[in-house]
């Protein structure tokens, strides 16, 4: 992420977003709930627009739940950035130990690779979800080229976690956040792996997009 930007989250709706350091002490609607924002830091002291400021309070900014995407409480609270529920803004992606097993992003819900006949919702393709084996969730962290904020732009950074319980994908048919619940530690991603989620974002994202990711792109570069 670039110096003169810097990561936020709406205090109404969660939503991870992406501010210039110029627009710091401003007041900028939130692009999916349009909440007022002051936008800030997040190791500084944060209070809703239009509050009286406490004097000598401080608190860590939480983001509330989305019913509308499920509870998503984790059972791994120790298992860094690891996130609460899935963020609108953001894709995630479940590989298995050398190509891409099933894809979520905003407004398509959960997507099964059906291998032979593409992508397809995971709710009515119940017997293509794979029963058993080790898998890997990443996270693709998104925001946009120009720093202003916005729901969805060029990938940033990847997240990435473990998950090997039995029937755990089965979980995709039901609350779209529910998988989080079945990861069980952080994770790296092995070379084949990155293969597939480079080939994926060169696919999902334009060129344009694409040239913002060049640290990250590097990154699932395989020698």
């Amino acid at each position: 992420m670039s110096t003169d930007t810097f990561q936020l989250v709406c205090t109404n709706c969660g939503s991870k977003l992406l501010a210039k350091a110029s627009m710091f002490g401003q007041t900028k609607k939130c692009p999916q709930c349009k909440f007022p924002l002051l936008i800030h830091r997040e190791d500084d002291t944060i209070y809703p627009v239009g509050d009286e400021v406490p004097k000598h309070q401080h608190s860590e900014l939480e983001p509330p739940p989305k019913p509308q995407l499920g509870d998503g409480i984790r059972r791994n609270k120790h298992v860094e950035n690891l996130p609460n529920y899935l963020q609108r803004n953001n894709r995630y992606v479940i590989l298995n130990a050398d190509r891409i097993v099933a894809v979520w992003e905003n407004g398509k819900g959960w997507q099964i690779n059906n291998v032979g006949s593409g992508f397809a919702s995971a709710k009515k393709n119940f017997s293509a979800i794979p029963d058993q084996g080790i898998y890997i969730l990443t996270e693709i962290v998104t925001a946009t080229a120009d720093g202003e904020l916005s729901a969805a732009g060029a990938p940033t950074e990847l997240h990435v976690f473990r998950i090997t319980q039995r029937g755990a994908l089965t979980s995709l048919c039901r609350d779209e956040s529910e998988i989080l619940e079945k990861v069980e530690s952080a994770a790296e991603l092995a070379n084949k792996q990155k293969t597939a989620l480079a080939t994926y974002l060169r696919q999902n994202f334009t060129f344009e997009i694409l040239a913002h990711s060049t640290e990250l792109l590097e990154s699932l570069s395989v020698l």
